[in-house]
């Protein structure tokens, strides 16, 4: 006999997402004008923008302003972070050309990350793929055998796709893992990446973790 039982859902991780208004797309110009850096690994990598602050530059600011208002929405009342100001650190855009991927990585320095996606896109165009670290902190050493087929049990999921989809943005904790698949699309992969920190200070003072920038010489 099948007892009831309850699962208790311990630390997950937020991922927001949400879509950019339609009136803002008139900014795609601008983005797909933006020329790339010089140090970019074209043949492996992709490409990013010369800019790296691309949404502090005058023809982004109700794209920019859009953007904060969701990070204040996602940091203030999902992860509860106690700041009423954020900015963005930087801001780049992000090409990749057909056979063209990015490792898995994080983001340092930053406390909210978030991409969001724009152009034309087909069903071979690759997701955004967040992965849960392997023999971290609470996470399992040893190695069993699992089912192929894990789609019942998130507790069982190694990694998560979201795909490609134009106008959709996305937050999440800089610390998360992520990667991009490699595009076997015959289409460019286009987004804006971007990091963000609260304003002036990080940590508290009454637990000796501040890291007030206007006090630093």
């Amino acid at each position: 006999m099948q007892n009831d039982y309850e699962v208790l859902e311990l630390f997950p991780i937020p991922v927001y997402t949400t879509g950019m208004p339609v009136e803002l797309s008139g900014i795609i110009p601008f983005l797909d004008a933006q020329s790339p850096n010089s140090g970019s690994d074209v043949a492996n990598y992709g490409e990013r923008s010369a800019n790296s602050y691309i949404l502090n530059e005058p023809e982004c600011v109700e794209v920019k302003k859009f953007v904060l208002e969701q990070v204040k929405e996602y940091a203030e009342n999902i992860m509860l972070y106690d700041y009423d100001t954020w900015e963005l650190s930087q801001s780049w855009v992000s090409r990749k050309q057909p056979g063209q991927h990015h490792m898995m990585h994080t983001h340092p320095n930053s406390l909210i990350s978030g991409v969001f996606y724009y152009g034309e896109p087909s069903e071979q165009t690759p997701a955004i793929k967040f992965h849960k670290m392997q023999g971290g902190i609470n996470q399992q050493v040893l190695q069993p055998a699992v089912k192929p087929d894990k789609r019942s049990s998130k507790f069982a999921w190694k990694e998560f796709a979201i795909n490609f989809v134009p106008g959709l943005l996305l937050l999440f904790p800089s610390y998360l893992f992520h990667s991009v698949p490699i595009n076997e699309s015959k289409t460019v992969r286009s987004s804006v990446a971007f990091n963000v920190v609260p304003k002036m200070r990080l940590g508290s003072e009454e637990n000796l973790t501040e890291l007030d920038f206007n006090k630093i010489i």
